[in-house]
């Protein structure tokens, strides 16, 4: 395939043919935005909810197909494989494109002939990209406006049931980059409106692999060097069937998103996982809950561990029920920190409030589940200690669902919408809003699947191999393999 294998081969091309690659991209790039402007100019809001038509589209929509390639080509991508049929609008409208492991996947896009695209509106400030979102007419959805989501689901199902008004929709069901080792579950965005959806294979069958930008893995800078190095990259896009929603999955959206998945894990010859990301954060599903990969308790202890510092050495000092917010100085204190970067990384892994400052209740339940000195029984028994609150009615003391939440996602990682989901599950065996101390362990200890959870995730010296039966990926329903992923 005229790739590079020997390291004095790939280092010369890399300092001789990426950096005259990557500048003749970038004016290109660049050369992409006065098409992208004048196509949208003098139009107002109202015209942008409509298709555009007319010498607009010809023009502007060619100019930018035409430079997209040059520029992809300019990259190294000298060949653009495809295989199979692409759709019309009216026989699928929406088009579901996986796996998602590169910043160069929107090269899918020009064997698609530019379908519209939804992207976080964050991006339209981004120069020149945010003026081919303009050109695009894509539909953005916001992170930040609760309401957002909710307009989407809305403008993507006005257009995929527009009887072929409007260009196809792309969708990375994903919603982030992996590594292209397993399909990470699909976000149900894509299969909202109910109808047929045509899944898009991207492969890069290049016996080195200088494409993938997954977490933590290399940064963009890198990935882009390295790829631009490559004599020549191939790209391998390829049309599945259209796939038709039964009743029921044109009813319920995550089924349809998970029988969609399959099908297309199924054609890559990889794994369909539960593994998703919340936020940056990768989670995958075990029983009713969401747990955190790779829990950043972990990190934390590899954080104090590497400057010396023995958890069990620290006086907690965190009263029960009372949070005492502390700030990043008196948190150095506290655990007899001195070097900064130790410092605003172990602080950075606690939930902060609008001050900057943190519960030092977080901080006395992590450090205790990092010394493992205490057993399960005595860890949970702390954290109820610290977390729950009087009843306004009746003796006792319950655990509600902020301090439910706060346990798990200091412990397990959990997302906290998702611990608040399960806090209301279990609470409504009975009439209190709360959980006692005896339903919190039975839950922590004595489930028969969250309790191996808990034994698991609260031992960080011994991290679990992937494969082994009680490691967090085993529990996932059976799924071995988890990929690397990054959050986009």
């Amino acid at each position: 395939n005229g790739i590079l294998t020997h390291p004095l081969q790939f280092c010369l091309l890399g300092a001789l043919l990426a950096p005259i690659r990557v500048l003749l991209a970038f004016i290109v790039l660049f050369l992409l935005w006065p098409f992208a402007w004048l196509q949208v100019a003098g139009l107002t809001e109202e015209q942008l909810q409509e298709p555009l038509t007319g010498w607009r589209k010809t023009v502007c929509h060619n100019g930018v197909l035409g430079l997209s390639r040059v520029l992809f080509f300019l990259l190294g991508f000298l060949r653009i494989r495809v295989r199979g049929q692409r759709a019309s609008r009216l026989q699928a409208p929406v088009l579901v494109a996986a796996p998602h492991s590169t910043f160069f996947d929107p090269i899918v896009l020009l064997p698609c002939d530019l379908p519209k695209v939804v992207s976080r509106a964050e991006n339209l400030s981004v120069p020149v990209i945010g003026a081919l979102l303009r050109f695009n007419q894509a539909i953005l959805v916001s992170r930040h406006d609760p309401a957002s989501r909710r307009r989407v689901v809305e403008e993507v199902r006005r257009r995929a049931t527009s009887g072929g008004k409007w260009p196809q929709v792309l969708f990375f069901p994903e919603g982030t980059c992996s590594n292209k080792k397993a399909l990470l579950k699909f976000k149900p965005g894509a299969f909202i409106a109910g109808v047929p959806v045509q899944p898009v294979l991207i492969r890069y069958p290049n016996s080195l692999d200088t494409t993938s930008w997954a977490w933590r893995g290399p940064g963009v800078l890198k990935v882009l060097w390295l790829t631009a190095s490559q004599p020549c990259s191939i790209v391998d896009v390829e049309f599945l069937p259209v796939y038709h929603p039964s009743p029921e999955e044109s009813r319920d959206p995550t089924l349809y998103a998970n029988n969609v998945q399959r099908v297309m894990a199924q054609a890559l010859g990889i794994p369909a996982t539960e593994c998703e990301f919340v936020g940056s954060l990768p989670v995958i599903v075990v029983g009713r809950l969401k747990v955190a990969l790779e829990p950043q308790l972990w990190e934390l202890g590899k954080v104090l561990r590497n400057a010396g510092l023995s958890p069990g050495y620290v006086d907690a000092g965190a009263e029960p029920a009372r949070n005492r917010m502390i700030s990043q100085e008196e948190f150095a204190r506290q655990l007899q920190l001195s070097d900064p970067q130790t410092v605003a990384g172990a602080f950075n892994y606690f939930q902060k409030d609008a001050s900057g400052l943190v519960d030092f209740r977080d901080v006395a339940l992590a450090l205790a589940a990092l010394d493992g000195s205490r057993d399960l029984e005595e860890l949970t028994l702390l954290a109820f200690e610290l977390f729950a609150e009087e009843q306004a009615e009746g003796p006792g003391r319950l655990l509600y669902r902020d301090g439910f939440s706060t346990i798990l996602h200091l412990l397990l990682g959990s997302p906290r919408p998702a611990a608040a989901t399960l806090h209301a599950e279990l609470c409504q065996a009975g009439s209190n809003q709360g959980l006692s101390l005896c339903q919190f362990q039975d839950f922590s200890l004595r489930d028969p699947l969250h309790g191996k959870l808990f034994s698991t995730y609260l031992r960080p010296s011994q991290t679990p191999n992937a494969s082994s039966p009680g490691s967090p990926t085993a529990l996932a329903n059976g799924t071995v393999h988890v990929p690397k992923q990054k959050g986009d």
